[in-house]
């Protein structure tokens, strides 16, 4: 797909694409529609949602209110609240993520504790009630269970980050996997927290020469508060200004005044085992192996589920497309752009031939305008890869945002960015067909993806999430209701979760 005309948005009066109405491309089979909305009753904080397709609950954590909302999806049209459990953690601590077991009435919920190990927690999806824990790696980010629900995967982050005043040095823990075994009942039976390795002898990895670097809020003063902007340099004054700050594994590590204790520098160098933060997990259908996207590190980690250990790491390479790359009142896809992958969301096909990632980027470089040659930070796309090689197959190009483009949501304030930065995905299959849903963060909304041609994956539909707010859909699942497919959405901005039909074109 191209979009050949430039569009010219009008100041104040008009929002992205207002000034000529594109025509939408075709959808192919499908359309997404919107059939419902839940709100939570929070203002944010609603991320991760999971489906337990057996009883048609889904689970729903908030990161901010630390709770877990059970939502009853049989009728898509109207999703209730069935119940609502409050985790009851400490200071410091934060819900990240929660999956709901494929067939007990049991839900797992990992908090991260901060500089402390953080745990799982296995709890009735009835009462609330908790079943059984399990310290885990620093910084759990994700949980995920095998299809039969022997086992619980955890993605340690490890993201947090600590300054030594006396040798102004900075450290991380670094990140994990942690492999669960469960019981036919539940209960954990044995665990284990798989480290990384270094990944530098590791064919297939991209390193900019230029330099990148990750934006972590790290209390550099020890007060215990993140500021939002701070004096580094002790002269009275905050300035717009790069102050260099402490070192990191030999490197500078910088802050910039205006953005404080929040968006401190570290650079990415090397990749070496502090660095390597695992995002999400995708288990193959046979439960023999696991994917893990190491999104700082543009890179998936493979490991093997039967022996405990990390088997493989594959370099996911750069992709290069046309994007609309300035945010300038001009909407036009025709500057190339070279980006490194680093994925966010993965997920395997049906059958375990292919993981496919959603390519959000989360690195940034040392300068406003990279170098010649110089990749920039996410792909703005979905890619398919061979599982069993970590070959590239294809990826979806500038269909993303064009697409979200044609249909009047694109984000033109995040075309010097990232775009419509893709966040999580799920795959499915339509008649046989393989497809993945994807969450278009900054764009509202989500798109879906035929992988009928795996070497070439096809935008064909996109819903919109109702609302003019930011809504940022971040966790996503799909579910079926009388051999009707549905997507819902959970979106972190607004407090709510969409509900989405996927409809056969010509359908009444």
């Amino acid at each position: 797909m191209k979009i050949s005309h430039i569009i010219k948005l009008v100041p104040v009066l008009c929002l992205t694409g207002c000034a000529l109405t594109p025509v939408p491309p075709t959808t192919g089979n499908w359309s997404i529609e919107p059939v419902s909305l839940y709100d939570s009753g929070h203002e944010q904080g609603t991320e991760i949602v999971s489906v337990q397709q057996s009883t048609l609950r889904a689970v729903l954590s908030n990161f901010e209110s630390g709770e877990v909302d059970v939502l009853d999806v049989s009728a898509p049209q109207h999703l209730q609240r069935k119940a609502r459990f409050n985790l009851g953690l400490s200071k410091g601590e934060e819900l990240t993520s929660v999956a709901f077991h494929p067939s007990l009435d049991l839900f797992a919920a990992v908090i991260d504790a901060g500089n402390s190990p953080g745990r799982l927690e296995i709890r009735s999806a009835t009462t609330g009630v908790l079943i059984d824990r399990v310290v885990v790696g620093f910084g759990p980010d994700s949980v995920v269970f095998s299809e039969d629900g022997n086992l619980a995967l955890i993605a340690n982050e490890g993201e947090d980050f600590l300054f030594e005043p006396s040798s102004k040095h900075f450290f991380s823990t670094e990140g994990s996997v942690s492999i669960v075994r469960m019981s036919h009942s539940g209960l954990i039976v044995r665990h284990k927290n798989l480290e990384l390795a270094n990944m530098t002898n590791y064919a297939g990895f991209v390193i900019s020469k230029g330099g990148r670097f990750m934006e972590r809020e790290i209390d550099w003063n020890g007060d215990g508060i993140i500021s939002k902007n701070m004096d580094f340099d002790g002269n009275g004054k905050i300035e717009k200004k790069k102050v260099l700050l402490g070192h990191f594994e030999g490197q500078d590590v910088f802050g910039m005044e205006t953005k404080g204790e929040q968006k401190i520098l570290i650079p990415i160098k090397t990749h070496s085992p502090a660095l390597l933060e695992p995002e999400y997990i995708a288990i193959s259908p046979d439960a023999k192996k696991a994917y893990v996207t190491l999104q700082e590190d543009d890179a998936v980690a493979v490991i093997d589920l039967v022996n405990e250990q990390a088997i493989s790491y594959y370099g996911l390479g750069a992709t290069q497309h046309k994007v609309d790359a300035r945010y300038n009142g001009w909407v036009k896809f025709d500057q190339s752009m070279t980006g490194l992958r680093e994925p966010d969301g993965i997920t395997t096909v049906a059958n375990g031939r292919y993981f496919v990632t959603a390519d959000e980027g989360d690195t940034d470089t040392d300068t406003s305008t990279p170098a010649e040659g110089q990749p920039t930070s996410g792909g703005r796309t979905v890619s398919v890869f061979d599982a069993a090689t970590g070959a590239l197959l294809g990826d979806t190009g500038s269909q993303l945002d064009e697409f979200a483009f044609a249909n009047k949501v694109y984000p033109e304030r995040r075309s010097s960015k990232k775009g419509s930065e893709p966040e999580m995905l799920v795959s499915l299959n339509l008649d046989g067909v393989p497809y993945v849903a994807v969450g278009m963060e900054w764009a509202g909304s989500v798109e879906l993806i035929s992988l009928a041609d795996p070497f070439h994956p096809k935008v064909v539909a996109l819903g919109k999430i109702v609302g003019d707010e930011d809504k940022s859909p971040e966790g996503i699942a799909h579910f079926v209701v009388d051999g009707e497919h549905y997507l819902i959405t959970a979106n972190e901005m607004s407090g709510t979760v969409e509900c989405f039909k996927i409809v056969r074109q010509g359908e009444d």
